[in-house]
């Protein structure tokens, strides 16, 4: 079984890998950006245990700006710190320090390594705050499809003492003024969940929990609606889209919100794909979605 999972899984990681590389040559970098790439949050050589830092280009205090931090997607199997790149510089470009890191994927770990790997890089911003010219005044969390779902898993597990012992980390002091969930698949008990899909499933459960994973407590605290109850969330903005496979996940986040009165908005855009506002930060949709989320960051951190 877990032959099969990494032979297709690789192929699925070069096929993304190969579009994403298209696609990106389409569009134009963006202007008045500064970057510092591949800071290490981690001791030893892994690759992925580095980050990116973007801010806007001749900035004197970064202190000064509000901080994006920006989880990639990618289906857990594919992307990294650079994946985002184009649309971590739109936000820069807006007045935002962006900070975007990469983490062990599915083929090199399971889901405990890779909350694991967040958590590292968020005691190693903390700790070395004065260091980066960070300020955590006012903390935007953004993660798109996959990025989506640990989004909301890392907030909840930083704010819930058995979550903490059952992934091995400790909180760190980092407060969200905000979460952005773009496109989120957080249901993992319902991906490929159904006839013609269950081969699917449950490779991908064993890839995330190892075997007899329906068994271990981790299983139990993975998904959203085992953690929904178990956490406080700030204001959520969540957008899908009409073309997304997975729009379904994402309504249903939304409609699960709103049932708990948890202050939230819904953007859904018609015509356009699975996080297109990430892959393409030039298009009309997307500016129009990235704005309103800069705007409404501003507005509840009244930012002037």
């Amino acid at each position: 079984m877990a032959v099969i999972f990494r032979a297709y899984s690789t192929y699925l990681a070069k096929k993304m890998k190969k579009n994403d590389e298209a696609n990106f040559k389409k569009l134009k970098e963006v202007g008045g950006v500064e970057a510092i790439n591949d800071i290490r949050y981690l001791k030893g050589k892994n690759k992925y245990h580095l980050f990116n830092m973007y801010f806007p280009k001749g900035t004197i205090d970064k202190t000064k700006l509000p901080l994006m931090i920006d989880i990639h997607g990618g289906g857990w199997i594919y992307g990294d710190k650079d994946l985002n790149r184009f649309h971590n510089a739109y936000y820069a470009s807006q007045g935002f320090i962006v900070l975007s890191m990469s983490y062990r994927l599915l083929l090199r770990t399971n889901l405990k390594g890779i909350v694991q790997d967040l958590f590292n890089f968020f005691h190693y911003i903390e700790d070395h705050q004065k260091e980066l010219e960070l300020s955590f005044d006012n903390v935007l969390l953004t993660g798109d499809s996959a990025g989506g779902h640990l989004a909301l898993l890392v907030n909840a597990i930083n704010q819930n003492k058995d979550m903490q012992e059952i992934y091995g980390v400790t909180p760190f002091n980092i407060e969200f003024k905000m979460l952005n969930l773009e496109h989120p698949v957080p249901f993992l008990k319902e991906i490929f969940n159904q006839k013609g899909t269950m081969l699917a499933h449950h490779l991908l459960m064993n890839a995330f929990f190892d075997r007899s994973y329906k068994k271990k407590s981790i299983y139990l605290n993975a998904s959203l609606d085992d953690f929904i109850d178990k956490t406080r969330y700030p204001f959520t903005c969540i957008v899908s889209s009409s073309d997304d496979s997975f729009k379904d996940q994402t309504i249903k986040v939304y409609e699960e919100f709103k049932k708990r009165n948890y202050p939230c908005e819904f953007r859904f855009y018609e015509n356009e794909p699975h996080v297109f506002e990430v892959s393409f930060y030039d298009r009309k949709n997307s500016l129009d979605y990235n704005n309103f989320v800069n705007n409404k960051f501003k507005e509840i951190t009244s930012i002037l």
